[in-house]
Protein backbone atom coordinates (compact mmCIF):
# COMPACT_ATOMS: atom_id res chain seq x y z
CA UNK A 1 0.00 0.00 0.00
CA UNK A 2 1.67 3.27 -0.32
CA UNK A 3 1.27 6.29 1.68
CA UNK A 4 1.14 9.85 1.66
CA UNK A 5 0.85 12.77 3.57
CA UNK A 6 -2.48 13.51 5.22
CA UNK A 7 -3.40 17.14 5.37
CA UNK A 8 -6.04 18.54 7.67
CA UNK A 9 -6.51 22.15 9.38
CA UNK A 10 -3.90 23.15 11.88
CA UNK A 11 -4.49 23.67 15.51
CA UNK A 12 -6.29 26.71 16.36
CA UNK A 13 -8.05 27.36 13.05
CA UNK A 14 -11.55 28.28 12.88
CA UNK A 15 -14.10 28.04 10.20
CA UNK A 16 -16.80 30.30 10.49
CA UNK A 17 -20.07 28.85 8.31
CA UNK A 18 -22.64 30.89 9.92
CA UNK A 19 -23.36 32.64 7.09
CA UNK A 20 -25.25 30.56 4.34
CA UNK A 21 -23.47 31.98 1.24
CA UNK A 22 -19.78 32.46 2.88
CA UNK A 23 -16.89 30.27 4.62
CA UNK A 24 -14.16 32.25 6.50
CA UNK A 25 -11.43 30.35 7.44
CA UNK A 26 -8.73 32.23 10.25
CA UNK A 27 -5.70 30.70 11.32
CA UNK A 28 -3.96 31.95 14.23
CA UNK A 29 -0.30 32.34 12.75
CA UNK A 30 -0.85 34.89 10.40
CA UNK A 31 -4.02 36.45 11.47
CA UNK A 32 -5.70 36.30 7.63
CA UNK A 33 -8.77 35.26 6.69
CA UNK A 34 -9.55 33.12 3.35
CA UNK A 35 -12.50 34.04 2.67
CA UNK A 36 -15.20 32.16 0.18
CA UNK A 37 -18.18 33.45 -0.84
CA UNK A 38 -20.80 31.17 -2.29
CA UNK A 39 -18.15 27.79 -2.02
CA UNK A 40 -19.24 25.21 -4.11
CA UNK A 41 -20.34 21.80 -2.75
CA UNK A 42 -17.05 20.30 -3.53
CA UNK A 43 -15.01 23.26 -1.86
CA UNK A 44 -17.47 22.91 1.15
CA UNK A 45 -17.16 18.94 1.85
CA UNK A 46 -13.23 19.22 1.23
CA UNK A 47 -13.30 22.05 4.31
CA UNK A 48 -15.07 19.65 6.35
CA UNK A 49 -13.03 16.89 5.75
CA UNK A 50 -9.98 18.91 6.49
CA UNK A 51 -11.61 20.29 9.57
CA UNK A 52 -12.14 16.37 10.80
CA UNK A 53 -10.14 13.28 10.29
CA UNK A 54 -8.12 14.91 7.03
CA UNK A 55 -7.13 13.28 3.96
CA UNK A 56 -4.12 13.35 1.56
CA UNK A 57 -3.99 15.25 -2.01
CA UNK A 58 -5.48 12.82 -3.85
CA UNK A 59 -7.99 11.93 -1.78
CA UNK A 60 -9.45 15.73 -2.08
CA UNK A 61 -9.09 16.30 -5.55
CA UNK A 62 -11.19 13.18 -6.17
CA UNK A 63 -13.72 14.66 -4.05
CA UNK A 64 -13.78 17.83 -5.23
CA UNK A 65 -13.74 16.15 -8.58
CA UNK A 66 -16.54 14.30 -8.39
CA UNK A 67 -18.80 17.25 -6.68
CA UNK A 68 -17.64 19.99 -8.75
CA UNK A 69 -16.58 18.69 -12.12
CA UNK A 70 -13.24 17.89 -13.96
CA UNK A 71 -13.03 21.84 -14.45
CA UNK A 72 -12.97 22.25 -10.66
CA UNK A 73 -9.63 20.64 -9.67
CA UNK A 74 -7.61 23.56 -11.05
CA UNK A 75 -9.40 25.98 -9.09
CA UNK A 76 -9.08 23.64 -5.96
CA UNK A 77 -5.58 22.88 -6.25
CA UNK A 78 -4.96 26.75 -5.85
CA UNK A 79 -7.03 26.80 -3.22
CA UNK A 80 -4.93 24.41 -1.19
CA UNK A 81 -2.08 26.04 -2.38
CA UNK A 82 -3.15 28.96 -0.28
CA UNK A 83 -3.90 26.62 2.54
CA UNK A 84 -0.09 25.92 2.36
CA UNK A 85 1.44 29.60 2.25
CA UNK A 86 -0.80 30.89 4.69
CA UNK A 87 0.15 27.94 7.29
CA UNK A 88 -3.30 26.84 7.94
CA UNK A 89 -2.48 22.93 6.91
CA UNK A 90 -1.33 19.93 9.55
CA UNK A 91 0.62 17.32 7.37
CA UNK A 92 0.34 13.75 9.03
CA UNK A 93 1.39 10.47 8.09
CA UNK A 94 -0.74 7.41 8.80
CA UNK A 95 0.14 3.24 8.93
CA UNK A 96 -2.32 0.77 8.97
CA UNK A 97 -4.95 2.73 9.95
CA UNK A 98 -3.36 4.52 12.98
CA UNK A 99 -1.26 8.22 12.63
CA UNK A 100 2.49 8.33 13.33
CA UNK A 101 3.01 11.91 13.01
CA UNK A 102 1.92 15.07 12.34
CA UNK A 103 3.68 18.14 11.46
CA UNK A 104 2.26 21.28 12.32
CA UNK A 105 3.14 25.01 11.13
CA UNK A 106 5.07 26.97 14.09
CA UNK A 107 5.71 30.18 12.36
CA UNK A 108 4.61 32.65 9.53
CA UNK A 109 8.03 30.87 7.48
CA UNK A 110 6.79 28.29 7.98
CA UNK A 111 6.56 26.11 4.12
CA UNK A 112 5.96 22.24 4.06
CA UNK A 113 9.19 21.20 1.70
CA UNK A 114 9.97 17.15 2.79
CA UNK A 115 12.89 16.33 1.14
CA UNK A 116 14.05 13.22 -1.32
CA UNK A 117 15.82 10.77 0.49
CA UNK A 118 18.95 8.97 -1.17
CA UNK A 119 19.36 5.39 -0.14
CA UNK A 120 22.81 5.27 0.26
CA UNK A 121 23.06 8.19 2.49
CA UNK A 122 23.53 8.57 6.16
CA UNK A 123 20.98 10.71 8.39
CA UNK A 124 21.25 11.83 11.94
CA UNK A 125 19.23 13.34 14.57
CA UNK A 126 20.01 17.26 14.69
CA UNK A 127 21.31 18.30 17.98
CA UNK A 128 18.85 20.70 18.51
CA UNK A 129 15.94 18.81 18.36
CA UNK A 130 14.40 17.74 21.61
CA UNK A 131 11.13 15.89 22.78
CA UNK A 132 8.91 17.22 25.86
CA UNK A 133 5.25 16.38 26.70
CA UNK A 134 1.95 18.56 25.51
CA UNK A 135 -0.98 17.41 27.17
CA UNK A 136 -1.03 13.68 25.99
CA UNK A 137 1.03 14.22 23.24
CA UNK A 138 4.98 13.98 22.55
CA UNK A 139 6.38 16.80 21.02
CA UNK A 140 9.54 17.10 18.69
CA UNK A 141 10.74 20.70 18.37
CA UNK A 142 14.10 22.30 17.66
CA UNK A 143 15.08 26.25 17.23
CA UNK A 144 16.02 25.65 13.89
CA UNK A 145 12.28 24.56 12.86
CA UNK A 146 9.58 26.63 11.65
CA UNK A 147 7.31 23.87 12.62
CA UNK A 148 7.12 20.98 14.96
CA UNK A 149 5.97 17.25 15.02
CA UNK A 150 3.73 15.43 16.93
CA UNK A 151 4.63 11.58 17.79
CA UNK A 152 1.30 9.77 18.64
CA UNK A 153 2.65 6.09 19.31
CA UNK A 154 6.04 4.57 20.22
CA UNK A 155 6.64 3.48 16.96
CA UNK A 156 7.11 7.47 15.44
CA UNK A 157 8.97 8.01 19.27
CA UNK A 158 11.26 4.56 18.38
CA UNK A 159 12.53 6.24 14.68
CA UNK A 160 13.51 9.56 16.50
CA UNK A 161 15.15 7.80 18.97
CA UNK A 162 17.25 5.38 16.60
CA UNK A 163 18.17 8.82 14.47
CA UNK A 164 20.76 9.50 17.54
CA UNK A 165 22.85 7.30 15.89
CA UNK A 166 23.90 7.78 11.76
CA UNK A 167 21.15 5.74 9.44
CA UNK A 168 20.52 4.80 6.20
CA UNK A 169 16.77 4.25 5.09
CA UNK A 170 17.63 0.73 5.19
CA UNK A 171 18.70 0.31 8.26
CA UNK A 172 15.92 2.49 9.86
CA UNK A 173 13.48 0.24 7.97
CA UNK A 174 15.22 -3.15 9.68
CA UNK A 175 15.48 -1.43 13.06
CA UNK A 176 11.72 -1.06 12.78
CA UNK A 177 10.22 -3.34 10.93
CA UNK A 178 6.59 -2.85 12.38
CA UNK A 179 6.54 0.36 10.59
CA UNK A 180 6.10 -0.18 5.92
CA UNK A 181 9.35 1.08 4.12
CA UNK A 182 7.53 3.86 2.83
CA UNK A 183 5.81 4.82 6.12
CA UNK A 184 9.73 5.33 7.20
CA UNK A 185 10.69 6.91 4.41
CA UNK A 186 7.82 9.44 4.45
CA UNK A 187 8.37 10.21 8.13
CA UNK A 188 12.20 10.54 7.30
CA UNK A 189 11.73 12.84 4.63
CA UNK A 190 9.32 15.16 6.69
CA UNK A 191 12.39 15.12 9.50
CA UNK A 192 14.83 16.00 7.15
CA UNK A 193 12.54 19.10 4.98
CA UNK A 194 11.51 20.98 8.69
CA UNK A 195 15.19 20.59 9.83
CA UNK A 196 14.66 18.03 12.43
CA UNK A 197 17.31 15.65 10.66
CA UNK A 198 20.59 16.26 8.50
CA UNK A 199 21.83 14.22 5.92
CA UNK A 200 25.69 13.57 7.00
CA UNK A 201 28.48 14.37 4.54
CA UNK A 202 31.96 12.68 5.56
CA UNK A 203 33.90 16.02 3.92
CA UNK A 204 31.87 18.23 6.35
CA UNK A 205 34.00 19.00 9.58
CA UNK A 206 30.45 19.88 12.22
CA UNK A 207 28.30 16.46 10.85
CA UNK A 208 25.40 18.92 9.12
CA UNK A 209 26.53 21.96 10.58
CA UNK A 210 27.31 25.26 9.37
CA UNK A 211 30.35 27.20 11.06
CA UNK A 212 28.39 29.32 12.61
CA UNK A 213 25.75 27.20 13.87
CA UNK A 214 28.71 24.97 14.94
CA UNK A 215 29.21 27.43 17.35
CA UNK A 216 25.93 27.38 19.21
CA UNK A 217 24.88 25.75 22.38
CA UNK A 218 21.88 23.69 22.20
CA UNK A 219 20.48 25.70 25.03
CA UNK A 220 21.80 29.07 24.07
CA UNK A 221 19.93 28.84 20.17
CA UNK A 222 16.55 27.39 21.97
CA UNK A 223 16.31 30.31 24.50
CA UNK A 224 17.20 32.97 21.48
CA UNK A 225 14.59 31.15 19.18
CA UNK A 226 11.63 30.48 22.03
CA UNK A 227 12.28 34.29 23.38
CA UNK A 228 12.03 36.02 20.35
CA UNK A 229 9.22 36.15 17.83
CA UNK A 230 9.54 34.24 14.34
CA UNK A 231 10.37 30.64 15.18
CA UNK A 232 7.12 29.59 17.34
CA UNK A 233 2.88 30.56 17.69
CA UNK A 234 3.64 30.25 21.63
CA UNK A 235 1.77 33.58 23.26
CA UNK A 236 3.69 36.13 23.49
CA UNK A 237 3.99 39.22 25.74
CA UNK A 238 1.66 40.73 27.80
CA UNK A 239 -1.04 37.55 28.53
CA UNK A 240 -1.64 38.14 32.14
CA UNK A 241 -2.34 34.08 32.15
CA UNK A 242 -2.19 33.87 35.84
CA UNK A 243 -4.66 36.68 36.30
CA UNK A 244 -7.72 35.18 37.77
CA UNK A 245 -5.73 32.14 39.41
CA UNK A 246 -2.87 32.67 41.30
CA UNK A 247 -2.49 36.18 43.26
CA UNK A 248 0.55 38.43 41.83
CA UNK A 249 3.34 38.80 44.20
CA UNK A 250 4.04 42.32 45.84
CA UNK A 251 6.08 44.88 44.40
CA UNK A 252 8.65 44.76 47.47
CA UNK A 253 9.42 41.59 49.48
CA UNK A 254 10.46 42.00 53.17
CA UNK A 255 11.92 39.50 55.26
CA UNK A 256 10.32 38.88 58.56
CA UNK A 257 13.39 39.38 60.92
CA UNK A 258 14.26 41.13 63.85
CA UNK A 259 17.55 42.33 63.33
CA UNK A 260 17.84 44.80 60.60
CA UNK A 261 20.30 47.85 59.42
CA UNK A 262 18.72 51.50 59.10
CA UNK A 263 21.19 52.49 55.40
CA UNK A 264 22.53 56.09 55.37
CA UNK A 265 20.69 58.17 52.66
CA UNK A 266 22.51 60.39 50.79
CA UNK A 267 21.41 64.19 49.50
CA UNK A 268 20.50 63.65 46.09
CA UNK A 269 19.92 67.35 45.14
CA UNK A 270 23.41 68.14 46.49
CA UNK A 271 24.83 65.54 44.25
CA UNK A 272 23.05 66.44 41.47
CA UNK A 273 25.29 69.79 41.90
CA UNK A 274 28.34 68.48 42.70
CA UNK A 275 28.65 65.16 41.55
CA UNK A 276 30.81 63.86 38.89
CA UNK A 277 30.16 64.55 35.69
CA UNK A 278 28.61 61.81 33.70
CA UNK A 279 31.29 61.71 31.10
CA UNK A 280 34.12 60.67 33.53
CA UNK A 281 32.12 58.67 35.12
CA UNK A 282 31.04 56.99 31.71
CA UNK A 283 34.78 56.88 30.82
CA UNK A 284 36.48 55.28 34.07
CA UNK A 285 34.08 52.61 34.40
CA UNK A 286 36.12 49.37 34.78
CA UNK A 287 36.01 46.00 36.93
CA UNK A 288 38.53 46.42 40.06
CA UNK A 289 39.55 43.33 41.60
CA UNK A 290 42.08 44.74 44.16
CA UNK A 291 40.80 46.21 47.47
CA UNK A 292 42.48 49.10 49.91
CA UNK A 293 43.31 48.13 53.57
CA UNK A 294 40.45 49.94 54.98
CA UNK A 295 36.98 48.18 54.23
CA UNK A 296 33.85 49.80 52.92
CA UNK A 297 31.82 51.26 55.35
CA UNK A 298 28.33 51.13 56.28
CA UNK A 299 27.83 54.71 54.59
CA UNK A 300 29.25 53.82 51.58
CA UNK A 301 27.36 50.69 51.54
CA UNK A 302 24.57 52.55 52.16
CA UNK A 303 24.53 55.57 49.58
CA UNK A 304 25.50 52.61 46.63
CA UNK A 305 22.45 51.05 47.46
CA UNK A 306 20.00 54.17 47.44
CA UNK A 307 21.00 55.57 44.78
CA UNK A 308 21.31 51.87 42.72
CA UNK A 309 18.32 50.27 43.83
CA UNK A 310 16.10 52.38 46.24
CA UNK A 311 12.50 52.50 45.83
CA UNK A 312 11.67 55.92 44.86
CA UNK A 313 8.13 55.27 44.27
CA UNK A 314 5.43 52.75 44.40
CA UNK A 315 2.27 52.39 42.23
CA UNK A 316 -0.91 50.89 42.51
CA UNK A 317 -2.63 49.55 39.08
CA UNK A 318 -5.55 47.56 37.89
CA UNK A 319 -3.43 44.36 37.77
CA UNK A 320 -0.39 44.63 40.34
CA UNK A 321 1.85 46.50 42.07
CA UNK A 322 4.56 48.63 40.38
CA UNK A 323 7.57 50.90 41.05
CA UNK A 324 10.01 53.08 40.06
CA UNK A 325 13.38 52.86 41.01
CA UNK A 326 17.36 54.08 39.93
CA UNK A 327 17.71 52.03 37.17
CA UNK A 328 14.88 50.40 33.88
CA UNK A 329 12.83 47.51 34.50
CA UNK A 330 10.43 46.27 32.09
CA UNK A 331 6.93 46.86 32.86
CA UNK A 332 8.10 48.93 36.34
CA UNK A 333 8.00 45.50 37.89
CA UNK A 334 10.85 45.38 39.15
CA UNK A 335 11.23 41.58 40.09
CA UNK A 336 15.22 41.44 41.39
CA UNK A 337 16.13 41.46 44.82
CA UNK A 338 19.35 42.33 45.87
CA UNK A 339 21.20 40.09 49.03
CA UNK A 340 24.35 40.97 50.56
CA UNK A 341 26.80 38.91 51.78
CA UNK A 342 29.52 40.76 54.04
CA UNK A 343 32.68 39.92 54.54
CA UNK A 344 34.28 42.86 55.49
CA UNK A 345 32.81 46.37 55.84
CA UNK A 346 32.34 48.92 58.69
CA UNK A 347 29.76 48.97 61.48
CA UNK A 348 28.26 46.06 59.60
CA UNK A 349 28.90 42.30 60.93
CA UNK A 350 29.72 39.20 58.85
CA UNK A 351 26.95 37.57 57.12
CA UNK A 352 23.96 37.53 54.81
CA UNK A 353 21.49 39.86 54.60
CA UNK A 354 18.33 41.22 52.30
CA UNK A 355 18.52 44.63 50.65
CA UNK A 356 14.41 46.47 51.32
CA UNK A 357 14.70 48.76 48.64
CA UNK A 358 11.34 50.38 49.97
CA UNK A 359 12.53 51.03 53.93
CA UNK A 360 16.31 51.47 52.31
CA UNK A 361 17.98 48.79 54.77
CA UNK A 362 19.50 45.63 55.87
CA UNK A 363 17.43 42.51 57.28
CA UNK A 364 19.81 40.16 58.26
CA UNK A 365 19.35 36.20 57.56
CA UNK A 366 21.75 34.39 58.78
CA UNK A 367 25.62 35.24 60.02
CA UNK A 368 29.20 33.63 58.59
CA UNK A 369 27.34 30.53 57.42
CA UNK A 370 28.98 28.07 55.66
CA UNK A 371 26.95 28.12 52.79
CA UNK A 372 27.77 32.38 53.18
CA UNK A 373 31.26 31.98 52.89
CA UNK A 374 30.86 29.54 49.70
CA UNK A 375 29.55 32.10 47.92
CA UNK A 376 32.05 34.90 48.71
CA UNK A 377 34.93 32.03 47.92
CA UNK A 378 32.83 31.38 44.81
CA UNK A 379 32.76 34.53 43.44
CA UNK A 380 36.22 35.41 44.65
CA UNK A 381 37.29 32.23 42.07
CA UNK A 382 35.29 33.60 39.01
CA UNK A 383 36.45 37.21 39.02
CA UNK A 384 40.13 35.53 39.55
CA UNK A 385 40.80 37.29 43.04
CA UNK A 386 43.56 37.60 44.82
CA UNK A 387 42.26 38.43 47.51
CA UNK A 388 38.64 37.58 49.29
CA UNK A 389 36.24 40.12 48.33
CA UNK A 390 34.84 42.64 50.75
CA UNK A 391 31.38 42.77 49.74
CA UNK A 392 29.52 40.17 47.12
CA UNK A 393 25.62 41.40 45.96
CA UNK A 394 23.66 38.51 44.87
CA UNK A 395 20.84 39.78 42.18
CA UNK A 396 17.99 37.22 42.77
CA UNK A 397 15.34 37.23 40.67
CA UNK A 398 11.24 36.47 42.16
CA UNK A 399 10.51 34.90 38.69
CA UNK A 400 6.67 34.81 38.99
CA UNK A 401 6.75 38.55 39.09
CA UNK A 402 7.91 38.35 35.45
CA UNK A 403 6.16 35.26 34.25
CA UNK A 404 2.68 36.27 36.07
CA UNK A 405 1.95 39.01 33.32
CA UNK A 406 4.57 37.59 30.17
CA UNK A 407 5.06 34.84 28.22
CA UNK A 408 7.95 33.53 25.88
CA UNK A 409 10.01 36.93 27.18
CA UNK A 410 9.97 36.56 30.80
CA UNK A 411 13.22 35.24 31.40
CA UNK A 412 14.92 37.37 28.64
CA UNK A 413 13.33 40.69 29.97
CA UNK A 414 14.80 38.90 33.53
CA UNK A 415 18.47 38.94 31.75
CA UNK A 416 18.41 42.94 29.99
CA UNK A 417 16.99 44.15 33.37
CA UNK A 418 20.15 42.31 35.38
CA UNK A 419 22.45 43.98 32.71
CA UNK A 420 21.10 47.37 33.22
CA UNK A 421 21.47 46.86 36.76
CA UNK A 422 24.87 45.70 36.42
CA UNK A 423 25.26 49.08 34.60
CA UNK A 424 24.03 51.27 36.98
CA UNK A 425 25.68 49.37 39.49
CA UNK A 426 28.91 50.26 37.74
CA UNK A 427 28.23 53.97 37.24
CA UNK A 428 27.53 54.54 40.65
CA UNK A 429 30.29 52.86 42.04
CA UNK A 430 32.53 54.60 40.02
CA UNK A 431 31.14 58.32 40.69
CA UNK A 432 31.46 57.09 44.57
CA UNK A 433 35.15 55.80 43.97
CA UNK A 434 34.61 52.15 44.68
CA UNK A 435 35.74 49.16 43.42
CA UNK A 436 33.10 47.80 41.75
CA UNK A 437 33.41 44.32 39.52
CA UNK A 438 30.00 41.91 37.67
CA UNK A 439 30.57 38.85 37.55
CA UNK A 440 29.18 36.62 34.50
CA UNK A 441 27.94 33.16 36.45
CA UNK A 442 27.22 31.59 39.97
CA UNK A 443 25.98 28.69 41.57
CA UNK A 444 22.03 29.69 42.12
CA UNK A 445 21.87 26.02 44.38
CA UNK A 446 24.43 27.10 46.38
CA UNK A 447 22.73 30.63 46.96
CA UNK A 448 19.08 28.95 47.46
CA UNK A 449 21.03 27.12 50.64
CA UNK A 450 22.31 30.10 52.06
CA UNK A 451 19.36 32.62 51.72
CA UNK A 452 17.17 29.41 52.59
CA UNK A 453 15.11 30.26 49.79
CA UNK A 454 12.96 27.68 46.80
CA UNK A 455 14.70 27.62 43.88
CA UNK A 456 11.91 27.50 41.60
CA UNK A 457 10.15 30.67 43.34
CA UNK A 458 13.44 33.34 43.71
CA UNK A 459 17.24 32.47 43.24
CA UNK A 460 20.08 34.06 41.57
CA UNK A 461 20.76 35.69 38.83
CA UNK A 462 23.44 37.80 38.72
CA UNK A 463 26.51 38.42 41.24
CA UNK A 464 28.41 41.67 41.04
CA UNK A 465 31.59 42.48 44.17
CA UNK A 466 31.83 45.70 45.80
CA UNK A 467 34.69 46.98 48.02
CA UNK A 468 36.94 50.28 48.60
CA UNK A 469 39.19 51.22 46.17
CA UNK A 470 43.11 50.55 46.16
CA UNK A 471 44.60 54.38 46.56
Amino acid sequence: MSHAYVLSFARGVTVDRSSADRIVIQTPITKRECTFRTPSPGLRQVIDVLSSTGATEDELTRLAEELDGTKAVARFSHYLFTFAERQILNYGISCRDRRVATLAPASIYFRFLPAPLAPESTYTLSRFAYLHRQQEDLILESPLAHGTITLHGWDGAALVAELARAQTLGSLCGLLPSMARDCVALLLEMLLGASFVSELNPNEPYAGESEALAQWDFHDLLFHARSRLGRHANPYGETYRFRDEINPLPAVKEFCTEETIDLYRPNISSLKRGDVPFTLVLEGRRSIREYGERPITDLQLGEFLYRSARVKELLKTEFHDLSRRPYPGGGAIYELDLYVSVRWCENIGPGLYHYCPNKHRLEKICGPTEAVDALIKDAAWSAGLAETSQILITIAARFQRLSWKYESIAYSLLLKNVGVLYQTMYLVATAMGLAPCGIGGGDSDLFALAAGLDYYAETSVGEFLLGSKRI
